[in-house]
């Protein structure tokens, strides 16, 4: 653990603050009530819902990211990448329970893959550009 060695307080308050903000922006919008009557909606809107799914989860694993590099800095970079991926998973699978006890929202495992999606993209993106320098 880096805290405070090789980091500051300011620079991971920050980095904390964006992540817990950013659970709170997936919880608000899990906790919104589904639609009352059953329709099959047009391919359309089931793109964009579950792009919105892998965008909200990639976004997740990159502050979650930059969180585990302040605090375990001195880890492998596969290692942070692992935490912040299981962290990110495991945050997936509660929201999923979580819209089960909303009105008309339902759990559904293939959400969680959907968002699991996101997850593995960003870390696609990470791992390549730490091979670059980038990161």
């Amino acid at each position: 653990m880096c805290f405070p060695k090789r980091t500051s307080l300011p620079s991971l308050f920050l980095s904390a603050t964006m992540l817990t903000f950013w659970l709170g922006v997936i919880f608000f919008f899990s906790s919104l009530p589904g639609n009352p009557t059953s329709y099959d909606p047009p391919l359309w809107y089931f793109v964009e819902r579950k792009s919105a799914h892998i965008f909200e989860y990639a976004i997740l694993m990159l502050l979650a990211v930059r969180l585990v590099k302040e605090y375990f800095c001195t880890e492998r970079f596969t290692k942070q990448l692992l935490l912040a991926a299981v962290f990110s998973l495991a945050y997936a699978a509660s929201d999923e329970l979580h819209q089960f006890f909303v009105p008309y929202r339902g759990a559904r495992l293939t959400d969680v893959l959907i968002d699991g999606m996101g997850i593995f993209l960003m870390t696609f993106l990470m791992w390549g550009w730490r091979k670059r320098g980038k990161w």
